[in-house]
């Protein structure tokens, strides 16, 4: 099955918010139902975010989220992306969800005029990390942090 990414919007408050507790119970952390809205209604009146959803065959329900941050690096000069949130539900692990929402990321920022994008997983998440790497994300050396450079 296709899958295809998206741009959120306002009106899939109701999905994103599923995805996004769903993440946050991921990586154990618990959050009220009502937060989690306020603060992703704050990102899609914001244009602090890009915020990207995985749908098999462009047709819903949503089965995976993308989040990032536009940012600047002042020792490079230069704008950065954060890919901060990546989430697909654990059925539609292995479709391909996770890869294509990564790569939309990359090729946005890009497109953005971004110098690269960073993230940060967990030691022990070595799933996304395999993923991370095979789309040309290197580890950092001091921290768990990938940086995947796309311009000068």
């Amino acid at each position: 099955m296709p899958i295809e990414v998206r741009d959120a919007n306002a009106a899939d408050l109701d999905a994103v918010a599923g995805l996004f507790l769903q993440y946050l119970a991921f990586y154990e952390h618990a959050a009220d139902e009502q937060r989690v809205r306020e603060f992703l209604r704050a990102r899609f009146t914001s244009d602090d975010t890009v915020l990207l959803l995985a749908e098999p065959d462009g047709q819903g329900p949503a089965v995976g989220l993308a989040q990032a941050y536009r940012s600047w690096s002042s020792v490079s000069l230069g704008p950065v992306w954060v890919l901060n949130d990546l989430f697909v539900e654990p059925a539609a692990r292995g479709t391909g969800a996770g890869r294509v929402l990564v790569q939309a990321i990359c090729e946005r920022a890009e497109q953005a005029g971004a110098i690269r994008v960073s993230l940060a997983t967990a030691w022990d998440n070595v799933a996304a990390q395999g993923l991370y790497e095979s789309e040309g994300f290197a580890r950092d050396v001091s921290f768990l942090h990938y940086v995947k450079v796309i311009g000068c």
